[in-house]
């Protein structure tokens, strides 16, 4: 979930605190716990295995947005394996994400969630960097898990992470083959309502709201003047400066100018107006997120979970850290593009999702549609041929739409919003499991 905020490793068998469900503990292996990435940075995460196979089921990762939001938040409010009720007791989720894979929620950057320690990354290049460091500690750890498919999936602000970190895995890997140290079996990548190309997915509020009927026509004329102010800082932003320290600074100051007026001209007329940014349909409330995670915040706030987790005395969860956030604004990072990395990351041979529930107006479908369709890669053509074909679901039902040819597809979920998960639980777990199989969402006339 993306929110606007400015304008010595530790192993818990967690079992216990489990054992109040109603329908008992989760009847797989879960462990939480830390991993040291370097640079006295910590990472918790929590993995639940596999409910089907987890032997041969492919290992998942899921990172939250924000930047700075606990991944958590997603565990317990989207597509983990409990719901926590109002008396902070534990419910199943039947359609949790390790139905058919082993999931890792993991807090990051360092300060997000229960991680701690170090400096805060103001980058993806520092994200991409911890996050490989992570990936090959929990690997390291979890030797049982080393050869299975590896699968990177984020949300919101995790177009960012999900791009940087998967970059990250394929480039260490090359040189390297099955079974050695540090190779990942990395198959694909997810990216769910995502902010992954500012510089084409800010142009699409405008079209969004209009269609919508958010604004006035009197705002909505002021939102086009913006616009025209906006896609050259963008642009500016996203300039090669060729290591030049000069230009460095110029893109930097572009990047912030661009973050605090695009969002003042683009998005605060419509969140002003009460509506929630996430759903369309429905109003924000009075939650600085738009919906109450309140269950969530109590629940891990107890000692004996935080006992049971292994979290260290000090620290406190928060849904999101809004340090995190101001060190990633501040560090040029919002405004940055990063299908250059996707692109990469195709040509690579691992496949890609790019999803976007259809009444999420902060990242809307409209927006993440167009960057897909002028993404530059090897098999670009192709996913221009492609056509838009109606998502059935196993139950036979209409979930939405999707275009999809070599190895990329795009998904329009149908009723959804920014939480896809959240909002259509049963879809979205049909949409894991046909990307996991990798032939699922196939144009019929391209598969040959």
């Amino acid at each position: 979930m993306i929110f606007f905020g400015i304008l010595a490793t530790v192993l818990a068998i967690v079992p216990t605190i489990l054992a109040d469900a109603p329908d008992g503990p989760e009847s797989v292996f879960n462990d939480a716990g830390y991993i040291d990435v370097g640079d006295s940075k910590n990472l918790f995460y929590w993995m639940f295995e596999s409910r089907n196979d987890p032997s041969t089921d492919p290992v998942l990762l899921w990172m939250s947005g924000g930047p700075g939001c606990s991944s958590q938040l997603a565990l317990f409010g989207e597509n983990g394996p409990y719901i926590v009720e109002d008396d902070l007791s534990l419910t199943l989720n039947p359609q949790s994400w390790n139905n058919n894979a082993t999931v890792i929620w993991v807090d990051q950057p360092v300060g997000t969630g229960f991680s701690y320690g170090g400096v805060p990354c103001h980058n993806e290049d520092c994200v991409g960097k911890d996050m490989k460091n992570f990936i090959d500690g929990f690997f390291a750890k979890y030797s049982t898990y080393k050869d299975l498919d590896f699968h990177i999936f984020g949300e919101s602000y995790a177009g960012h992470y999900v791009p940087s970190v998967s970059r990250a895995v394929v480039r260490g890997n090359e040189g390297l083959k099955s079974g050695d140290e540090g190779y990942v079996n990395f198959q694909g990548f997810a990216i769910g309502n995502g902010l992954t190309n500012p510089e084409e997915q800010y142009k699409w509020y405008v079209p969004f709201t209009e269609e919508h009927g958010l604004v006035s026509d009197g705002v909505l004329r002021l939102m086009k003047g913006v616009q025209k102010v906006c896609e050259p800082l963008i642009d500016a932003c996203n300039m090669d400066t060729g290591g030049d320290s000069t230009k460095e600074i110029e893109a930097w100051a572009a990047c912030l100018n661009s973050y605090i007026l695009c969002n003042i001209g683009e998005t605060t007329p419509v969140t002003s107006t009460g509506v929630n940014p996430y759903d369309v349909r429905i109003p924000c409330g009075k939650e600085q997120l738009c919906y109450d995670f309140s269950n969530i915040d109590n629940y891990l706030a107890q000692d004996d979970v935080r006992k049971a987790l292994g979290i260290p005395e000090r620290e406190r969860w928060t849904e999101c850290n809004k340090v995190v956030d101001i060190v990633m604004v501040y560090g040029g990072d919002w405004m940055k593009t990063f299908d250059s990395h996707v692109a990469e990351v195709l040509e690579s041979g691992v496949r890609g999702l790019i999803y976007a529930g259809e009444y999420d107006f902060i990242c809307n479908w409209m927006g993440n549609n167009a960057w897909t369709s002028i993404l530059e890669w090897e098999g670009g053509d192709s996913f221009a041929k492609a056509k838009n074909t109606t998502w059935v679901t196993e139950k036979g039902e209409e979930a939405g739409s999707y275009r999809s040819a070599a190895g990329l597809t795009f998904l329009k979920v149908k009723n959804a919003g920014h939480m896809v998960p959240r909002d259509q639980p049963f879809n979205s777990m049909d949409m894991v499991r046909k990307h996991l199989k990798g032939d699922y969402f196939v144009d019929e006339e391209l598969r040959e």
